[in-house]
């Protein structure tokens, strides 16, 4: 059988996370979703359906046809009890969580039939799940996150031996600590008393820091000396951290390196905030948040108090920015100067309140080519054609 991840209704709102991927390859808990799902059916996800401009490199292959498949929406996360009637599915029958349809088995399915003419079809059975996490809005990562990584901790650890720390260092609840091999550590504290703590490869973790779970940090990354992680908070590949975090996720090969405060938030790939970068995620008068919309081109309100910023790939601030409380930053931005940004910033601009300018196309490459560099990875053309197709884009 065929395992294929679609991007339905849900990837442009979920912007601007997902201006440069799949929905499949957001990130929270342990995994992204892609691999969430792979580990769930017990084999690799045969192909993914996304945007034209971003198949090339995300997609495995451009069959004209596929037989035997699961259609899948990445916008779920399975689950025990989806997975169970997932793999009873007949030709044409499908599972839906309220009115979205989250699954459907086809005997054939064209690569250019429209993904969306399947919600207009008459199914043979219809299953429905009472409960399901779905993953509609950028903020639904950091609200799900402490949830889903305590799950995925018990999903992934079963069964599996945690290596051991050397060094002088202070650990509680060590039944809840999973600990891959090579890290290394000396005069931390790691307490999973209120969450498990899940630590990759070769992490490095430098003199008194402090980790409260639930935590995951992903392979090759570092913990300066004292960064504060607090619970809700996934850290992924490659990323260098300093500071305090509360309930955030951070993407692959990102930086907060320096103090400063992040909370309830999310960053992209290829992000560095300056020293002193700090992100409100309170109003001052406790009242519920408003957050940009990408489609209604403004402002909506949200069921939301905490709120920090939201981040899209390859954006940078310089030292001592402050952002307020719920905060859109698109990518490649450049964000700096006096006061406060504004709570939505497009992507590719230059500067803070004053954010007329646009980066030239070359300057964007060229900044995202040297960050790149500096890691041993290659700012390919594939990289490049995405972010030129963005650029032409208004409004985002």
């Amino acid at each position: 059988m065929n395992f294929i991840l679609y991007d339905g209704m849900e990837w442009k709102k979920l912007f601007p996370i997902t201006l440069t991927r799949p929905v499949s390859e957001i990130r929270l808990g342990l995994f992204t979703i892609k691999e969430r799902w792979e580990k769930y059916i017990g084999k690799k996800v045969d192909n993914i359906i996304t945007q034209p401009f971003l198949s090339k490199k995300y997609t495995k292959k451009e069959s004209y046809y596929f037989e035997n498949i699961l259609l899948i929406n990445s916008a779920f996360l399975p689950n025990e009890e989806l997975i169970q009637i997932l793999f009873s599915l007949k030709e044409n029958e499908t599972i839906f969580f309220k009115e979205k349809m989250i699954a459907i088995k086809k005997n054939f399915f064209s690569w250019k039939e429209n993904i969306l003419s399947l919600y207009l079809k008459k199914y043979k059975k219809i299953y429905h799940v009472n409960k399901i996490i779905h993953i509609q809005y950028p903020w639904d990562i950091f609200i799900n996150n402490g949830t889903v990584l305590k799950k995925d901790f018990l999903f992934f650890t079963n069964g599996k031996k945690s290596s051991s720390l050397l060094g002088n260092n202070h650990i509680i609840c060590k039944d809840k600590i999973f600990l891959e091999e090579d890290i290394k550590t000396n005069n931390v504290v790691l307490n999973a008393q209120y969450g498990p703590i899940y630590i990759g490869k070769k992490v490095e973790i430098m003199e008194g820091a402090v980790i409260r779970g639930p935590v995951a940090i992903g392979e090759h990354t570092t913990l300066n000396v004292g960064a504060k992680i607090y619970g809700g908070t996934t850290i992924a590949t490659f990323c260098k951290i300093g500071g305090e975090i509360f309930n955030s996720v951070i993407f692959s090969y990102s930086n907060k390196v320096h103090d400063g405060f992040l909370g309830n938030s999310i960053l992209g790939e290829w992000c560095n905030l300056g020293a002193g970068t700090n992100i409100s995620n309170l109003r001052n008068d406790y009242q519920k948040v408003t957050v940009w919309n990408y489609e209604k081109k403004d402002f909506i309100p949200t069921d939301l108090q905490f709120f920090g910023i939201i981040m899209g790939d390859h954006s940078k601030s310089a030292i001592n920015t402050q952002f307020n409380t719920a905060t859109i930053a698109g990518i490649s931005d450049n964000i700096f100067g006096y006061g406060f940004p504004p709570r939505y910033i497009p992507s590719f601009s230059l500067g803070g309140i004053q954010n007329k300018k646009r980066i030239p196309f070359n300057k964007v490459c060229e900044t995202a080519e040297i960050m790149m560099n500096r890691r041993n990875v290659n700012f390919s053309a594939l990289e490049r054609n995405i972010l030129e197709y963005l650029y032409q884009l208004l409004d985002i």
